[in-house]
């Protein structure tokens, strides 16, 4: 059996582009938010209370479970708990773009 190897992390899981995209931008903000919870020193009950999600959600976010959160609410998230951005001016345009297309075609 040969290896493969890819050049773009979830780019071999998708052949959609745009949707590759959004999963790895959905992976680097749940990272974002990991990180910024355990800079904050928060435990469980602390992040619960603070992003106000029953534990199960927050069990979902720290164990990196990206399907389990749309881009719309890990952006809600980390405004809510005041976590700093750590993305590139490349990957905050493309989520400001994909938030758009989902906002409308919420709207048509």
């Amino acid at each position: 059996m040969e290896t493969q190897w890819f050049d773009q992390g979830w780019g071999h899981l998708e052949d959609d582009g745009r949707l590759a995209r959004e999963m790895e931008l959905r992976s680097r903000l749940v990272m974002n938010l990991q990180q910024g919870i355990t800079d904050k020193g928060w435990n469980r009950d602390h992040a619960c209370r603070w992003l106000d999600l029953p534990g199960a959600r927050v069990d979902a976010l720290l164990a990196g479970k990206t399907g389990a959160f749309s881009l719309g609410e890990l952006v809600a998230l980390m405004e809510q708990a005041g976590i700093p951005w750590r993305v590139s001016a490349q990957d905050r345009a493309l989520l400001d773009h994909l938030l758009a297309e989902q906002q409308a075609g919420q709207g048509a």
